[in-house]
């Protein structure tokens, strides 16, 4: 148990960080300056170096991260339905993602706060659609051979 944890702890962090230095590659190139910025001026206005504010940022694009890999054990959870597992693991990650973003890449419009909104709700939707499509499927094919294999037991 603690293994698995820890397993997911170094993995969801180091998925997270290289997920950030990603998404920051695709904002530099947005931004309008001389020089590759390793993060975005706004929030590299919060520390008194650069090199704290990368430090900053790899740590917090960690722990989104850690946050995705930890809130996955929620659908593990088998005596919880999958609305539950959904709703409790949209919950957890939004309290992370959400304010994280905002503050690594987002401007603070309200046009570009509804935009993150919108996009990370009509994910999980998209998501939930496609696992409960998926879920589905398997608990008909489940369900048609237990009724092929009662078949046979019967003649």
């Amino acid at each position: 148990m603690h293994k698995d944890i820890l397993i997911r702890i170094v993995g969801g962090f180091g998925i997270g960080v290289t997920l950030g230095l990603l998404v920051q590659f695709f904002v530099a190139m947005g931004i309008e300056q001389e020089g590759y910025a390793w993060v975005v001026p706004e929030f590299q206005a919060f520390f008194p170096s650069e090199a704290i504010a990368i430090i900053a940022q790899i740590l917090l694009t960690g722990l989104i991260g850690i946050t995705f890999a930890l809130a996955a054990q929620f659908f593990e959870i088998a005596r919880w339905g999958m609305l539950k597992q959904y709703i409790v693991h949209f919950a957890v990650t939004a309290i992370v993602w959400i304010p994280i973003v905002m503050t690594l890449w987002m401007p603070k419009t309200m046009a570009n706060v509804f935009s993150l909104l919108a996009s990370f709700l009509g994910t999980y939707v998209m998501t939930w659609l496609l696992q409960y499509t998926f879920s589905k499927r398997d608990i008909e094919q489940i369900n048609a051979m237990l009724k092929k294999e009662g078949e046979l037991h019967d003649n």
